[in-house]
């Protein structure tokens, strides 16, 4: 996962992103009806009977000044009962499972998941942040990608898991990145089109979902872009964000919704 900065995500916890009214703005719904919506619910999903536990983990680089707490808040913000452990790595966990979390959620330098405890299945974050961002650009899109060109910028793990959301969308999905050899391996497993000029490839599409870091010159931007971004560090001039329709973009709540929601919904779609 990218190396969040405390600097990132200061302003999570106390909603001063104010996330809801930009994707509102931008795509039709709040973040908690995107995250349903990714999950494959439906309607105004109650969540309340919920208890996380986010779990602070200190290995490798250690703990991000602020994480646990902005998870947490995000995880609130969903209508789910939250709580930081007292505890950290395996003290942690087995804090949580003693005092009956129904779910844990916890990232190390290279791993973000949700964990269902009840059902033991997890939900990581490279497929929790791969299938928000598609929806998002999916709604702002008008709610449909069947048969639109869409470009994916970057063939690592959120991008892999991205080239395969939405061509299960229906979407016609190119793929580009700075090791052309990556996106090779792409076309040759998902049969995508694999494209070796980057800014080429920006310039000729109008849905992109943006999953490395990148740069967007506006003079090569269409017209009425639609960029989904969840990749950091990701740049655009005056000129780039005139042109964009939308560009979607925050450093971890999207990702993170989805993954406490679709963790939830092993729970809520085996009582249907």
């Amino acid at each position: 996962m990218t190396r969040l900065t405390p600097e990132m995500i200061k302003g999570v916890p106390d909603d001063r992103m104010d996330l809801d009214s930009k994707l509102v703005r931008m795509c039709g719904t709040t973040v908690k009806e995107m995250a349903i919506q990714a999950a494959g619910l439906s309607g105004d999903v109650d969540f309340s009977g919920f208890d996380v536990a986010v779990v602070p983990i200190t290995s490798g680089l250690g703990v991000i000044g602020g994480f646990a707490k902005s998870v947490d808040a995000i995880v609130r913000r969903l209508g789910m009962s939250s709580h930081v452990t007292e505890g950290t790595d395996v003290q942690g966990f087995s804090e949580a499972i003693r005092d009956g979390a129904d779910m844990i959620m916890m990232a190390d330098d290279t791993m973000f998941i949700a964990y269902n405890v009840r059902e033991g299945k997890q939900t990581n974050n490279s497929w929790g942040t791969a299938m928000g961002y598609s929806v998002c650009l999916k709604n702002a899109a008008g709610g449909d990608l069947s048969g639109k060109d869409v470009l994916v910028i970057g063939a690592g793990f959120v991008g892999t898991e991205a080239v395969q959301i939405l061509k299960g969308m229906g979407a016609d999905v190119s793929v580009t990145d700075i090791v052309y050899e990556k996106a090779e391996r792409l076309e040759s497993k998902y049969g995508v089109k694999a494209l070796k000029d980057v800014e080429a490839a920006i310039s000729s599409h109008r849905y992109i979902l943006n999953a490395a870091p990148a740069s967007f010159p506006g003079k090569i931007m269409a017209e009425g872009s639609v960029i989904s971004t969840p990749g950091v560090p990701h740049s655009f001039d005056d000129e780039g964000i005139r042109k964009a329709k939308a560009i979607i973009h925050d450093p971890l709540e999207i990702g993170t919704a989805v993954m406490a929601v679709n963790s939830a919904a092993f729970t809520l779609k085996k009582n249907l």
